[in-house]
This record gives structure tokens, C-alpha cells and sequence, in this order.
């Protein structure tokens, strides 16, 4: 507060500050002048009972200040004036990579989230009691009054402005500053307090959480009537006692995230595929905030999804590889950053020798790619009476006295620290028209497209009648329009790598063992939908049933979904109902949809019914197929039937 420390003095007086007060707390000496100037050492005594004194950093919602605060090793308390919620979110990454980067855990550190807040019975009458206070609070400052004045559509910007500060709000009349306030109250009640009922609040608070707040500061006394504030705890109340639960789920509730939360998992070991589908989900998200120890294997782990798993929690994650020939795992990687195309598979683990080796068996140096050979006393004795297949793949180990090496078919190459990188499968090699590419280069592509969570490469040889064709496989976050696409990998690769054609998924199709199954991957054709009908349902569907036909049918390729349509029976299966569930929620805006609901009521009128309950709604009937529909359902379903079955043969 003194006058030498007005901005932008101010920030680095708070930092010697902290500074010092740190040090008077741990009991060292601080110097501070006399009045002839020369230095008096002052000590703190008696000395605190706590020895470390948690500090908090106030943020309007600068980047700069939340490193700053990361940096220093400080708490951080910022509130929801002037900034969202996704904006938060990603400043709280830029906060927790500064902690990490200064030597600090952020499981060690806090941010607190202030909101302005009032519940009651109703939303109408929150929005009631909040209004004109906040309205008053919102009046008494003057930037944020600016930035919801450029953002209020009908505020006319004075001639001449670039930004919303240079607003001069003295020629606001009052009508248009009681208009911008009033927009600015409803941006805030809607996005960025706590308002409503209770199960508004726990929806913020678990918002919140989601993101990786630790703390809300209810700010409750802003205007509002005293008898009212009191009264207001009450739901405050039961929005505490229910956040703070742990988010039991409820008993028959079996997906991963109510196993992590029912069982206090810390260690978690799956595949990619698996780990994919739990980022995509906001349950299985806020569950993975609870691992300490995540481990990754079984398939090559895409540097987009490992930054997606960096952002969803702050747990040590493991890249694990091995063949079941070497009992399971061989090799590990703890991922420092998640910049790479595809995580490093690293260094072996105890009694585990690895050798990069070209076609005659010979070591490779540092850089190049070759064969992966694996050595020590995980190596298994070979394949049960399949003497040929083990004399292939296991060999006398030729850098050892005694035991075997086996051959794992990956192709790698060692950095100079040691650490392995996977390049790809041996057999990954394919032809096309005489030049030999590598699958694995097209798929590193086809990944650092706009919005690509997963990609994959393969050559099919039942695309078309002009020969095998190079045809990629990706799950985005919007459906990736295959000409564009193509385009921008023309400007990377060869047009010999450039796939024919790009194909977006839901989701990857799965082995039983949760790695991606390549040969279950669909042809590049249009899918059979069911033929227009000449005269229209008796009662067509609506409401629920239509947003959830509607998410159905863009998931499943299939069109005329009734009521009592089955997901599962259509084409759906466990990774599509994670994409449903997400999808449902979004299109009918409800947050208490849980993933297991999509497995409880499989039916479409049964799911629509089941939504409308949580929200008080009564679900529309389900009306019988009429007659005159009944031979077009038929013959509808018997082309289901026949897809389906033309995709079971293929994945045998």
C-alpha cells in the first residue's frame, strides 16, 4: 500500500513481501533499514507452531500470475469475474506445469475458487433475491462493467474503439447501463456463480472439481437481505456435505469410475484404448483426478493422449511395454512431458537385457532403427507345441553365456540415453504400387490434425475394384471432412502416403483384450440406412426420443430408430455408449445422466423415460409400428442383421 508501490511496482513488492514474510516465519534473520539507513536484523520470537506458512496469490485471471504463483511455490485464490470456466482451467495447467517446473507437487498446493453465491428452492427465486444486489456490485466496477458492455450485443461501440477499455462510461445513458448490467448479471448467474438450487451448486462445485479446483469460497453477503443471506446457508450446506461425500456412486453403479471411487484406487494399469475412453468421459475424468500411479501398455500411446491424461490428472504415468513371450512387461518409461508423436517404451526393467538388431543380428548404433530382441529371465520357453513358430521367434541369446532372446517383431530405435522409442511393427511395412511406406508415419500424421484424438493407417485390399488402398481411421472431436484432410497431408507426406480415404469413428473397435482391433475397421463405403417410407409414422418420436434417436443414428450409421430400438442390438457396444452417454448429455443438457444408465435402459423409449424422471418430465408414449410400416421395418432390420453379421465374419 505504500505510495513507491503503485502498479506496476505493486506485483513485485507482493513477491519481496512473501519473501520476506517467509523468512520471519522459518525464523531467519530479515534486514530492514533504520532511520540513518543502516540495516537492523529482526528475528521472529516466539516462534510459529506451524512451520510452514501457506500463502495464497489473488489473480484476476492473468497467465503471468498464475506461473508467478506456480514459481514461488503459492496457493492461488481467483474468482469468475471476467473469465470462464474453460478459462480457468487452462491457466490452472499453466499453474500446475510451474509448480512442477520449480520442484513443487501441486497435490502440495490449493486453488480456491470464489463465487458469488445465493441458493434457494427455485431458481427463479435466487435469480430474484440476486439480482439488484449484484447488479449494485457489478456496478461498482467499472472494467468488468466495460467488458460485458463490448460483449452485450445490442451495446453500440463509440466510433473509433478497439477494446472495451477505452469505453467512456459517463455517456452511457441509464437505460443502456441498466441493460448491460442486467446482461452482465445474467452471463454471471447463469456461467459463473453458484445460483439456483442445490443441485445447481453441486453441479458447479463438481464442474469445478473437474478441472482441478481443491477449494470454493462462498462470497454470500453482498448486498443481499441478512435474513435471507442466513437463510441461504442451508442449501449451502447440503451442497457442502454432498461435494464432500467423495461422490459415492450409487450401488448399482459398476463402471470404472465408481470402481476408482468405490475402492479408493491409487494404481490403475490399461490400455491406451482403455485410457482413451475414460478421458472422453467427464465420470471417468474426475475419477482419474484420484490416481496417484498410472500405468500404460499393451499398444503404442499416442502423444495426443497423453497430454490428455496429463490434463485429466496429475498422476505419475507410466508407458509399460512387453510381449506376453517375455512375461508381460519388459521395459518403462515415466513420461516427463507429453510432446512426442508416440511416448518412448524406455529402458528395461530388473534382470530384462534389450538389443536393437539389423536383419544378420548385429547391434545398430544409437539412432538407427531395427529389431527388437529381448533378453533375461522374463523370456518364456516358447509356444506350446508349436516347435517351428518358437524356433522363429526364440534364439540362443549371443551375447550371454547361457539363455534365449526373442524376437518381438517391433522395430525400435535407442536414444543416447538409452531409452527405446517404438517405430512400429516389422510387419507394418506394406507395398503400395511398389514403394514400401511405414503405417506408423501416416498415422503420426493423420494424429496432428485439427481435433484428432486417435488415428490409424492400414491398407485394404476389399476398398474398391482398383486394387489395395491406403485408408486412414480417426476419432476426433468433430467429423473430419476426408478431402480437407488429405490436403493437409499432401503438404508432409508423399502422395503415395497420403490415404485414399479417412474415415471418422466414434470410436476405435476393441479386441477382447482392449487393444484396437484393425481388421474389425470398416470398409470405406457408405453405410445402409433404412428406405424412405411412403406414409409417415403414426406418431413420431419426440422430445427425448428425438434427441437421442438423433445421437443414436449418428453413432450407429442407422436411421428410423423407434422406441423400442435396442443400442446394443443396432451396432453399439461399450466404447460408443461412453461417445452416447456424452453426446445425450450435451443434447439435452442434463448432468445427471450417468454412464451406466446408457447400460440399464438400452431401449430408446426406456432411456428417454429414465432422463425425463431425473429432471421431473413426463417421457412421450411409445407408439406400435403400424402395419403398413411393417414390412420396410423388416426389411430394415434384416440389412441390420446382415451388416452385423458381415462384421462378425470379418473380425474372425
Amino acid at each position: 500500500l505504500r505510495p513507491e508501490n503503485t502498479p506496476p511496482q505493486n506485483k513485485p513488492a507482493m513477491y519481496d513481501a512473501i519473501d520476506q514474510l517467509r523468512k520471519l516465519w522459518a525464523g531467519e534473520p530479515v534486514e530492514f533499514p533504520r532511520a540513518d539507513g543502516t540495516p537492523h536484523a529482526v528475528v521472529t520470537q516466539p516462534r510459529p507452531v506451524s512451520t510452514v506458512l501457506p500463502i495464497w496469490v489473488t489473480t484476476a485471471g492473468n497467465p503471468q500470475t498464475w506461473k508467478e504463483a506456480g514459481e514461488i511455490g503459492a496457493n492461488v485464490l481467483t474468482h469468475l469475474l471476467g473469465q470462464s470456466v474453460e478459462e480457468v482451467a487452462d491457466k490452472i495447467k499453466i499453474y500446475h506445469d510451474a509448480l512442477r517446473g520449480a520442484g513443487h507437487d501441486p497435490a502440495d498446493y490449493k486453488v480456491t475458487v470464489m463465487l458469488h453465491s445465493y441458493l434457494a428452492d427455485t431458481r427463479d427465486e435466487a435469480e430474484e433475491v440476486a439480482r439488484e444486489p449484484m447488479k449494485d456490485y457489478l456496478r461498482s466496477a467499472a472494467g468488468l462493467i466495460k467488458q460485458y458492455a463490448w460483449a452485450f450485443p445490442a451495446f453500440k461501440k463509440p466510433a473509433g474503439t478497439t477494446n472495451p477499455f477505452e469505453i467512456d462510461l459517463e455517456g452511457l445513458s441509464p437505460e443502456e447501463m441498466d441493460a448491460i448490467l442486467e446482461f452482465a448479471f445474467q452471463r454471471y448467474f447463469n456461467d459463473s456463480g453458484m445460483f439456483g438450487t442445490v443441485a445447481d451448486g453441486l453441479a458447479r462445485a463438481e464442474q469445478l472439481k473437474r478441472i482441478g479446483v481443491d477449494e470454493i469460497a462462498c462470497l454470500i453477503d453482498y448486498g443481499i437481505p441478512t435474513d435471507k443471506v442466513m437463510a441461504g446457508l442451508k442449501p449451502l450446506a447440503e451442497v457442502l456435505r454432498r461435494a464432500n461425500l467423495g461422490g459415492q456412486p450409487a450401488a448399482d453403479d459398476h463402471s470404472i469410475a465408481a470402481q476408482i471411487i468405490r475402492h479408493g484406487v491409487t494404481h490403475l494399469q490399461c490400455t491406451p484404448s482403455m485410457a482413451q475412453m475414460m478421458v472422453m468421459n467427464d465420470e471417468a475424468r474426475g475419477a482419474l483426478a484420484r490416481v496417484t500411479s498410472l500405468m500404460i501398455g499393451g499398444e503404442a500411446l499416442p502423444g495426443t493422449l497423453s497430454r490428455a491424461l496429463r490434463e485429466a490428472t496429475q498422476a505419475q504415468i507410466q508407458n509399460m511395454y512387453g510381449p506376453t513371450e517375455t512375461t508381460i512387461w519388459s521395459t518403462t518409461h515415466v513420461l516427463q512431458d507429453a510432446q512426442a508423436t508416440t511416448a518412448p517404451i524406455g529402458t528395461p526393467i530388473a534382470n530384462t537385457q534389450v538389443h536393437v538388431l539389423d536383419d544378420a543380428l548385429q547391434p545398430l548404433p544409437i539412432g538407427a532403427a531395427g529389431a527388437l530382441w529381448i533378453g533375461g529371465d522374463g523370456v518364456t520357453q516358447g509356444y506350446w507345441q508349436r516347435a517351428e513358430m518358437t524356433a522363429e521367434r526364440f534364439i540362443t541369446d549371443p551375447f550371454a553365456v547361457s539363455g534365449r532372446i526373442y524376437n518381438t517383431g517391433d522395430l525400435v530405435r535407442m536414444d543416447a540415453e538409452g531409452v527405446l522409442h517404438f517405430e512400429g511393427r516389422a510387419d507394418a511395412q506394406v507395398k503400395i504400387r511398389g514403394h514400401r511406406i511405414e503405417l506408423g508415419e501416416v498415422e503420426a500424421r493423420l494424429a496432428e490434425l485439427p481435433g484428432v484424438r486417435q488415428a490409424v493407417a492400414v491398407l485394404r485390399d476389399d476398398a474398391g475394384q482398383g486394387g489395395a488402398q491406403l485408408v486412414g481411421y480417426v476419432v476426433a472431436d468433430a467429423t473430419v471432412e476426408s478431402d480437407s484432410a488429405r490436403r493437409q497431408l499432401a503438404a508432409n507426406l508423399p502422395d503415395i502416403m497420403v490415404p485414399q480415404a479417412i474415415i471418422t469413428l466414434p470410436a476405435m473397435p476393441l479386441t477382447p483384450n482392449k487393444k484396437i482391433d484393425r481388421k474389425a475397421l470398416p470398409a470405406p463405403v457408405k453405410r445402409t440406412t433404412a428406405p424412405a417410407r411412403e406414409t409417415p409414422e403414426a406418431s413420431p418420436v419426440e422430445g427425448s426420443q428425438a434427441a437421442i434417436a438423433q445421437v443414436w443414428g449418428a453413432l450407429l450409421g442407422v436411421a428410423d430408430i423407434r422406441g423400442a430400438d435396442n443400442f446394443f442390438a443396432l451396432g453399439g457396444h461399450s466404447l460408443l455408449a461412453v461417445q452416447a452417454h456424452r453426446d445425450i448429455k450435451a443434447a439435452l443438457n442434463t448432468s445427471a445422466l450417468s454412464i451406466t444408465d446408457i447400460f440399464r435402459f438400452p431401449t430408446l423409449s426406456g432411456l428417454a423415460a429414465h432422463i425425463d424422471g431425473l429432471s421431473g418430465k413426463v417421457s412421450a408414449p411409445t407408439a406400435a409400428p403400424s402395419d403398413v410400416d411393417a414390412p420396410a421395418r423388416s426389411e430394415t432390420m434384416s440389412k441390420r442383421r446382415m451388416m452385423r453379421a458381415g462384421r462378425g465374419r470379418g473380425q474372425g
